[in-house]
């Protein structure tokens, strides 16, 4: 089978939405754990050391993905053809996501961890910057800077 620009958009959208639900999956499954055992604290009772890692590793580790992977879609050539440059972006898109969902299941592992519930918020807040970087047409464009005639080979 050859691989075309639709079927590789495709595939792009059906990983981002398994790493997506399995994400949602495992913040859910950590919460009702912790919520089952009675044990949830409220943030009013001092600090711990998770509430700052948690939301440091995951700005950290985003910034530092999305940086490389910028980095790397500009060394792409104009001149490259469509395929060798959605290769690229799925790169760029996968390091992204695997830095959100990483950053998730820390939030998630802290707060079954301590029972703090501003850690699994946060894990929530990371799901849901997850779903916007879902791969869209308009943010393919313009991340790999596509001409129209590019642009009309992802429509599927």
């Amino acid at each position: 089978m050859k691989d075309n620009p639709q079927s590789s958009l495709k595939s792009l959208n059906i990983i981002h939405l398994g790493i997506t639900i399995g994400t949602i999956l495992v913040v859910g499954i950590f919460y009702t754990i912790k919520n089952q055992s009675g044990e949830i604290i409220q943030s009013t009772q001092g600090m711990n050391v998770f509430e700052y890692l948690v939301p440091i590793f995951g700005i950290a580790s985003f910034a530092i993905a999305y940086y490389l992977g910028k980095r790397k879609l500009k060394k792409l050539d104009s001149d490259s053809d469509l395929m060798s440059k959605l290769t690229a972006y799925r790169s760029h898109s996968l390091f992204i996501w695997a830095a959100l969902e990483g950053s998730a299941f820390f939030a998630a592992i802290a707060f079954y961890l301590t029972g703090r519930t501003n850690l699994i918020l946060y894990g929530a807040m990371l799901v849901v910057l997850l779903i916007y970087f879902r791969p869209q047409k308009t943010r393919i464009s313009e991340d790999l800077n596509l001409n129209g005639e590019e642009l009309d080979k992802l429509d599927f």
